[in-house]
């Protein structure tokens, strides 16, 4: 039963850190650009994908358990360079879509109350979820089981009772909606947006030996989870909403609840939003903090950064500078209605960061683990050694998926890559000076 019950904790984690608010935008996005059908292939496409990288995770996390995963996996993999890159790829995804989830969840305070302006929303939401974290407030297992399984649950009813029902606005398969085989891989890597986060849990091992197993096979069972919901809301929504009003929509569970609920649907809708912040950012914002604060620790940051409050135990100087930059990227958002190109560089990043984490598995494979905790990837390694390249090559997909936001996407690719690589130099800089400063030796005075 405590096995049971250790498993639905590692599924309810890894579900609810992807199930965010903004996933929906992505949905969005995918009805503007293809058909049904085509859709609904890309996102079972991309849940296998996660799932074959879940399991070079799986691999890596018996490998170093409850470790800080992107830095640990990188360095041991590559050296400090590509794994200082790929920790502020991951810190600038955390920001982005840190800012998209405000201000999509401004959008839907807005939809409930007109008169209230999202930059009001937005501010209140991150000063709570900022003074959450600095008091050291997390989630208990059973409210995070709770939240997750209330947040799925609310999808998967509004999806059912929609296909269950006579479908007023049956999804067009002709022009301008058709998909494409050739439309597949960005399909895909947009898709591989909706299960960002599930890797999360991999810290989270209640017990050495649940690295060997239950880690992995609750990545396997929360992506499973996750894509049996992406598919009927799909489904479910192209079945009561008309095509076009579900292209390109900011918020398409809105559109669905008010469809099969009237104006009450702006609630559950609301009620979503609450539970998605519950499950994903506040943790979100958490992690990330977590993930600076090691690098402050490390020397690779600025020591104000490692500072760690002795009431609550959380890193006050991390979590204030993720929140000040969450806050930027939300005004930013808002402010140029950048929200699909926010969420389009955001999969763009995560494709290449998973693509990372497959060869990390390959490169680390020959590790000794502790005995009874490793885990061994079944994956042949031909599939691991092509999933690399596929990953990148549907990454890069992504940012031509939408011929209206392809240079802001390109744009803001480029401007996250070239402040990784600055920051990166930066650390590797200043850890290099650290160290000098310790080794040099003391001139003796005669």
């Amino acid at each position: 039963m405590k096995r049971h019950a250790d498993i639905l904790f590692y599924v309810s984690v890894g579900a609810g850190m992807a199930l965010a608010t903004s996933v929906f935008t992505m949905i969005g996005g995918l009805f503007a650009v293809a058909s049904l059908p085509w859709i609904v292939t890309g996102v079972v496409l991309a849940g296998l994908f996660c799932g074959a990288i879940s399991l070079s995770i799986g691999e890596l996390a018996s490998l170093y358990p409850s470790a800080p995963g992107i830095r640990t996996y990188f360095k041991a993999a590559f050296g400090e360079f590509p794994s200082l890159v790929a920790i502020y790829l991951y810190l600038a995804f955390a920001i982005i879509v840190a800012g998209l989830e405000s201000f999509v969840f401004a959008s839907v305070v807005g939809m409930v109350a007109p008169d209230w302006p999202r930059e009001a929303t937005v501010l209140v939401l991150l000063l709570v979820v900022v003074g959450t974290n600095l008091a050291g407030f997390q989630l208990p297992r059973g409210l995070q089981i709770g939240s997750t399984v209330g947040a799925v649950g609310l999808v998967l009813v509004a999806a059912v009772w929609a296909l269950a029902r006579n479908g007023s606005a049956p999804h067009p398969l002709s022009p301008p909606l058709a998909g494409s085989l050739a439309q597949l891989p960005a399909l895909v890597g947009m898709s591989i947006f909706l299960f960002t986060g599930f890797e999360w849990v991999t810290p989270l091992g209640l017990k050495p030996s649940a690295y060997k197993m239950q880690i992995p096979v609750s990545m396997l069972l929360g992506l499973l989870v996750l894509t049996l919901t992406y598919v009927l809301f799909t489904l479910g929504a192209a079945a009561q909403v008309p095509a076009t009003s579900l292209a390109g929509a900011l918020a398409p569970q809105v559109a669905l609840f008010r469809q099969i609920y009237g104006e009450v649907g702006l609630y559950v809708g609301l009620a979503l939003s609450v539970l998605a912040i519950f499950s994903t950012f506040n943790a979100g914002i958490l992690g990330g903090a977590q993930l600076i604060y090691l690098l402050g620790r490390e020397g690779a940051l600025p020591p104000w950064l490692a500072v760690m409050s002795p009431r609550t135990a959380t890193p006050t100087g991390a979590i204030l500078l993720l929140g000040s930059l969450a806050s930027v990227s939300a005004i930013i958002v808002l402010t140029f209605r950048l929200e699909i190109t926010a969420a389009l560089v955001g999969a763009t990043i995560m494709c290449a960061v998973y693509s990372g984490f497959v060869a990390c598995g390959l490169r680390l494979k020959t590790r000794p683990a502790a005995p009874g905790r490793r885990f061994t990837n079944p994956l042949p390694a031909w599939a691991q050694i092509l999933l690399v390249p596929v990953l990148l090559i549907v990454g890069v997909q992504t940012l031509f998926s939408e011929p209206k936001t392809t240079v802001s996407a390109l744009v803001g690719l480029a401007v996250v890559l070239a402040i990784a690589c600055l920051l990166a130099t930066y650390s590797t800089s200043l850890r290099a000076g650290e160290r000098r400063a310790a080794t040099a030796m003391p001139r003796r005075v005669e």
